[in-house]
C-alpha cells in the first residue's frame, strides 16, 4: 500500500533502515525488516527509481540519501509532474469550455439536452421558471466568486421559491462568505429558513441543480453573470449530482466554526497547501478561494512559522510527512 510520500510502506521501511545503517546488506535489512531479500530488492529498485538512494560502495550497491536532501528534492519532482497535469487539467477545461460555448451558439433543438441562455436577466428568469415547477430539492454550488448585489437577488428569489414550494435547499458555498458583511444576514436567513448551507475554501464550478432533472451551470467574468448552460442530458446531471455529493461530504456546515484537524491545520490551511503543490502561485491561489493576496501570503507566513520551514518545499514536505496533507490528494 502506498504511503502519502507516493511510495509504498515496505519501501519506506527500507530507507529508513539504509539511513539509520548505511552499511547494512540486502541480507540483514530483509532480516531486521522480515522479508525475503527479492523483496528488499525490489524495494530499492523503487527508491532508486525516486532518487532516494545512489549506486555506492554500500553492501547493497547503493547508499541512501540524506533525509534533508532527498525528500526536498523528490517533492519538488512531484510538485513538477503535478504542476504538468494541472497545465493539461486547464488545458482540457478549455478545450471544454470552447466546445460548450460552440454548443451555445447553436440552437436548442440541434444540441439535444444543452439549452444556452444569453444574458443575466434571462438566466434568472429561467432558472425562476425552474424553480416554479420544483417538486423535491434544489442543489447549489457556488458562487465561485463573492456573491454581488445581483447575484444576491437573484438567489433569494430563487430560495423564497422553493421555500413556497415546500421543498428542500442545500448549498455549498465558498468559505470567504462568512467573512462578507453584505451577504451573511442572507446566508443566516437561508439556514433558518431551509437549512443545508456549508463552506469550503475553493469550489470549481458554479451550479444549480432542480429535482436531478436541470442543471444550469452560470457563465461569469470578473464577477459579471454572461448568461448560462441548462442541461438535461441524464449522464450530465448524474455528474454534476455526483460532483456536488462529494463537496457536501466536505463541507463544514456555516453554523459551526472552522475546525482544525488531527494535524492542527484548518481547513484553509489545508487547502493553500494542495493549491501551492499543485503549482498554483499565490495570486492564482488567491483567486481561486476568492481571498486577497494578503490573506494568502498571511497563511504562507504561519505554516512557515508553525512547522519552522524555510521553503515551499520543505513546507510541503513536512505537512506530508505529519498527515496534515496527502500527497494523493494533490492531483
Amino acid at each position: 500500500m502506498r504511503t502519502s510520500l507516493g511510495i509504498d510502506s515496505l519501501a519506506q521501511q527500507v530507507y529508513l533502515a539504509m539511513v539509520a545503517e548505511p552499511r547494512a546488506d540486502v541480507h540483514k535489512l530483509a532480516e531486521q525488516l522480515k522479508e525475503s531479500p527479492d523483496v528488499v530488492e525490489q524495494a530499492l529498485g523503487q527508491l532508486a527509481g525516486l532518487c532516494l538512494i545512489t549506486p555506492g560502495d554500500g553492501a547493497t550497491g547503493w547508499l541512501p540519501v540524506e533525509p534533508e536532501v532527498g525528500l526536498p528534492a523528490m517533492l519538488a519532482r512531484q510538485q513538477a509532474e503535478l504542476a504538468h497535469r494541472q497545465q493539461q487539467f486547464e488545458d482540457s477545461r478549455l478545450a471544454v469550455a470552447q466546445l460548450l460555448a460552440t454548443h451555445g451558439r447553436r440552437s436548442q433543438g440541434q444540441v439535444p439536452g444543452v439549452e444556452w441562455v444569453s444574458g443575466e436577466a434571462a438566466l434568472w428568469r429561467r432558472v425562476a421558471e425552474l424553480a416554479g415547477e420544483c417538486q423535491e430539492e434544489v442543489l447549489t454550488l457556488g458562487p465561485t466568486e463573492r456573491l454581488t448585489d445581483s447575484v444576491l437577488e437573484a438567489v433569494r428569489a430563487l430560495d423564497e421559491a422553493v421555500l413556497h414550494r415546500g421543498v428542500r435547499s442545500r448549498a455549498v458555498l465558498l468559505e470567504s462568505a462568512r467573512n462578507d458583511n453584505s451577504a451573511m444576514p442572507y446566508l443566516r436567513w437561508k439556514m433558518d429558513t431551509l437549512g443545508g448551507v456549508r463552506t469550503l475554501p475553493s469550489l470549481p464550478v458554479w451550479m444549480i441543480m432542480v429535482d436531478r432533472q436541470h442543471v444550469v451551470v452560470p457563465v461569469s467574468t470578473f464577477r459579471s453573470v454572461m448568461g448560462g448552460l441548462v442541461c438535461t442530458a441524464e449522464s450530465m446531471v448524474n455528474a454534476f449530482a455526483a460532483l456536488f455529493a462529494t463537496h457536501w461530504r466536505e463541507a463544514i456546515p456555516l453554523t459551526e466554526a472552522r475546525p482544525r484537524t488531527g494535524g492542527h491545520l484548518s481547513l484553509q490551511e489545508q487547502h493553500i497547501l494542495r493549491l501551492w503543490a499543485q503549482g498554483l502561485t499565490d495570486a492564482s491561489a488567491a483567486r481561486q478561494m476568492d481571498v486577497s493576496l494578503r490573506t494568502v501570503r498571511r497563511l504562507s507566513d504561519r505554516l512557515t512559522d508553525r512547522f519552522g520551514a524555510h521553503s515551499r518545499f520543505q513546507l510541503g514536505a513536512m505537512a506530508i510527512a505529519e498527515g496534515s496533507i496527502r500527497a494523493e490528494d494533490m492531483i
